[in-house]
């Protein structure tokens, strides 16, 4: 190829060879051809890489990167980032599939707003304990996607992400590489800070497999570490008048909570500030924030019910602010513990 493609696709991998002969096939076939493939075989140890080269056959548009050991997702997804001609840059998993209009529909939206950054799309759910028609459907509009980062789903997964290079290339926006999952949010992040718009189309683009060897469910141990990291981060840059100790308490939410009566009130003070103050704006909805936030609290003032009397939800009626109060009401909170 003497011109630049269009669009890049970059295709981290490692010991996949089961699917990856699927994965490739699939962008092979888009209706869109304007694009070059850039697999980074991430030092795998079975046969990925002969696969891989079978799979892309004759076209010269399939490209191969090998690395000598296994450093990362991150690492392989900046190479192919990297070595990435193409006017816009889409990632996909290595066991997922493409849908044939996947980049065309994605290219369209980026045509349609010069502001955007990065887009995303709906999937397909397939493969072990999967039910057939069961899909992923994730948020429309920037400021609702941008503040559901937070919640860490339903925005714009790996699999689905196209970004506009030289949004990325000008702001160095890169993966980092000290995190060993939830990579992809906090790339969304770098691009919202530095005043990217983010959307998704309202279509499914993608195929995602779910087997038992996928990173997700076999490396579930960095997970959780990971998104706490993330959430700190994000209350971090949205509240900057927010203290640490606020936002360790938030975040425990999500990660396990003391049960004690000083605890959960201290978490009820926490977002009660939270709710009061200024949010710094990177575009983030903070209406949907502090709904997603809410909800967790009664959620988990729910759960610890049984371990508290009626004199301790009354502290927490009367600490709570006026919308913590509709949500415990609503929740049928209060009365069920007098």
């Amino acid at each position: 190829m003497t011109s630049s493609p269009l669009v890049t696709v970059v295709m981290p991998a490692f010991n996949a060879q089961a699917f990856i002969g699927e994965a490739i096939a699939s962008i092979r076939a888009q209706t869109l051809e304007d694009w070059e493939l850039i697999v980074v075989d991430d030092g795998s140890i079975d046969q990925t890489f002969a696969v891989a080269q079978q799979a892309a056959g004759d076209d010269s548009r399939v490209r191969l990167i090998r690395f000598g050991r296994n450093e990362g997702i991150s690492a392989a997804s900046n190479a192919g980032f990297d070595a990435a001609r193409g006017e816009f840059i889409a990632r996909i998993d290595s066991d997922d599939r493409a849908l044939p209009t996947r980049l065309a529909a994605q290219v369209a939206a980026f045509r349609e707003c010069a502001r955007l950054a990065a887009c995303g799309g709906h999937a397909r759910l397939f493969g072990d304990g999967i039910a057939n028609d069961t899909y992923g459907l994730c948020t429309l509009g920037d400021g609702a996607l941008k503040a559901r980062l937070f919640e860490g789903f339903n925005t714009i997964g790996g699999a689905m992400l196209m970004v506009r290079r030289s949004f990325v290339r000008e702001h160095r926006i890169r993966f980092d590489m000290q995190m060993a999952s939830a990579e992809d949010l906090n790339y969304l992040v770098a691009i919202m800070v530095a005043g990217g718009e983010i959307g998704n189309v309202d279509e499914v683009l993608v195929e995602v497999r779910s087997h038992r060897t996928s990173f997700t469910r076999s490396r579930e141990d960095l997970a959780g570490p990971a998104m706490k990291g993330l959430r700190k981060r994000l209350l971090a840059l949205w509240y900057p008048s927010l203290g640490p100790r606020d936002i360790d308490l938030i975040v425990g939410m999500w990660f396990g909570l003391e049960v004690g009566t000083d605890e959960l009130l201290a978490v009820v003070r926490a977002v009660d500030r939270l709710i009061a103050a200024d949010a710094k704006d990177f575009g983030q909805d903070v209406s949907v924030l502090h709904d997603l936030i809410v909800r967790r609290l009664v959620a988990v003032v729910d759960f610890f019910r049984g371990a508290f009397d009626a004199s301790h939800f009354q502290a927490i009626r009367v600490l709570a602010a006026p919308a913590i109060g509709v949500a415990l009401d609503a929740a049928r909170l209060s009365h069920e513990a007098v």
